[in-house]
């Protein structure tokens, strides 16, 4: 079956392109042939002042119409910059995973879904049930009869509803036209219950399907001994507090795979220095750590996955919900940290990854049942 892939675009975010990849690979050994549509950027900005126009039209919408859009104005860099800052990941993206062509507007859909002829689609994983993205990414744009829908490990980004009335009930009506929805937070069960009256199955996000090999036949391997991988996506004197007291503790190299500067309303002494580095210095960070230290979802995905020692100081600004369903499913709650006494206490204590992984066995079975039921 040829199935189109919805998900967040495959930028910068290591995370966003391993669950991707993690999908596309199961499903073609289900025998598929998956194409993630690349919607690489949200908006075009052609310039600074057609993004002081769509401010203003932001406005409008949040304080005339009441939709749930935020109204603040933040610069963002051009189409350029963006390519300019993820030209290792998206080179990445080119050699793994199968994409159509690129697109910057969600009106493209239309245009998408007419020269690949889908036979389904499937949406997720990630944060693909937020407000704006919604009801596009359930398949508005879908005119075609006999397209099937399917949502895998889906996320609404937190642990409440944050579509306002239109939205809900476009995605109710949406969400009706699905075979099956199953989401990557328990507290999103809930959420598709009580607002769309759907019956959604809690899955692991698809990342967890696949093993450390699976991901290291991507990239060159390169080794590196006493690191400690800090993947801290957003800094604060908390968290440098805990990855240096943790390292000095361990006598550890701290290890980092971000840019050295965050590109900011496209304003930047040095551009080189917002590029994002290559999904190879990622993933060996993984690779040869001797522990973790992350605030990121996925960053503790690929703790486990690769079986390391980790930490995870809580991320409230991207959202809770996903950490504590994936911790609590698999006993590892007493994981997450508040302060440096706390951190340090935790990576004492070792993980059992033999009882760990023997959950994962059974959660990857209930996976893979759900995604059987993608058939012709």
């Amino acid at each position: 079956m040829k199935i189109g892939i919805l998900t967040q675009a495959l930028r910068v975010n290591y995370g966003c392109l391993m669950q991707n990849y993690a999908l596309q690979q199961t499903l073609k050994k289900m025998g598929h042939e998956p194409i993630t549509v690349d919607f690489s950027f949200r908006y075009k900005y052609d310039n600074y002042f057609r993004q002081l126009l769509g401010w203003v039209n932001r406005m409008r919408l949040y304080y005339l119409n009441n939709v749930n859009i935020s109204p603040c104005f933040e610069l963002r860099p051009n189409e350029n910059l963006q390519f300019y800052i993820a030209k290792h990941t998206r080179e990445w993206v080119r050699k793994n995973i199968n994409t159509t062509r690129d697109i910057l507007y969600f009106e493209e859909l239309e245009d998408i879904d007419r020269e690949n002829d889908f036979d389904a689609y499937v949406v997720g994983s990630d944060q693909v049930f937020i407000p704006y993205y919604a009801s596009w990414f359930m398949g508005k744009f879908i005119h075609r009869k006999g397209v099937k829908m399917y949502a895998y490990a889906a996320s609404f980004g937190k642990g409440e509803w944050l579509l306002d009335s239109k939205e809900t009930e476009e995605t109710k009506l949406l969400a009706s036209n699905f075979i099956a929805i199953s989401v990557r937070e328990r507290s999103a069960v809930d959420l598709c219950r009580n607002y769309w009256g759907i019956d959604a199955k809690h899955v692991l996000d698809p990342a967890l399907l696949l093993d450390a090999e699976d991901y290291l036949k991507t990239i060159t391997l390169k080794r590196e001994s006493n690191i400690l991988f800090a993947y801290v996506l957003d800094e604060s004197s908390l968290k440098r507090d805990i990855v240096e007291a943790m390292a000095n503790s361990r006598k550890l190299k701290i290890y980092r795979c971000m840019p050295k500067e965050e590109l900011i309303n496209g304003v930047t002494k040095n551009l080189d220095n917002c590029i994002y580095p290559p999904v190879d210095n990622w993933l060996n960070g993984f690779n040869n750590a001797t522990c973790v230290v992350t605030d990121s979802f996925h960053g503790v995905v690929f703790s486990i996955i690769f079986r390391k020692p980790f930490v995870v100081i809580g991320n409230t600004q991207r959202g809770m919900a996903r950490f504590e369903s994936l911790l609590t499913m698999l006993g590892l709650e007493n994981r997450m940290v508040k302060d440096v006494d706390s951190a340090i206490e935790m990576m004492d204590i070792s993980i059992d990854y033999e009882s760990v992984y023997a959950i994962l066995k059974c959660k990857r079975c209930e996976a893979l049942n759900f995604l059987s039921q993608i058939s012709e």
